[in-house]
């Protein structure tokens, strides 16, 4: 055999080793943002239950507060494999601090001497819960990143 062809079959299955090696980098890069999108739709659903709770505490009618209430109960179960224990931790208080609220409001309806006190916690409570949107936002956006 030649020299030439010799030197020509050397390079070329270098060639191919390097070709193949850097497809397989790139499917490795592929797979991994791939991940990182499924675990986003995970958690987009939970994140958009719990604004959909803050939205209609503040500003739905009973049915939907309690649809909205269960709803993110249901998904705090999932959210343990999604989010550390600090996020779930948040959302057990978000889901409490929300009852506390809905207790209050009847409280209010039932109780006429102390109203007055009832309607200042009241008020005090809902620019909490109103606030929460932010809050929310704040500690999920380092899990909710797509970039790569």
């Amino acid at each position: 055999m030649p020299i030439w062809l010799q030197i020509i079959l050397g390079v070329s299955a270098s060639l191919i080793a390097i070709f193949g090696a850097y497809i397989s980098y790139k499917q490795w890069k592929l797979s991994a943002y791939k991940l990182k999108h499924d675990l986003f739709e995970r958690r987009w659903v939970i994140y958009a239950s719990a604004h959909d709770l803050i939205a209609d505490t503040l500003n739905g009618s009973k049915e939907e507060r309690v649809k909205s209430y269960r709803d993110l109960q249901q998904k705090i179960i999932t959210a343990q494999f999604l989010f550390p224990e600090e996020v779930c931790d948040y959302l057990h208080q978000l889901l409490d601090d929300i009852w506390n609220y809905n207790l209050l409001e009847q409280k209010i309806q039932k109780d006429l001497e102390g109203r007055q006190a009832l309607e200042n916690e009241h008020s005090e409570k809902y620019k909490h819960i109103e606030n929460q949107a932010k809050v929310l936002a704040e500690k999920l956006k380092k899990y909710m990143e797509l970039s790569v």
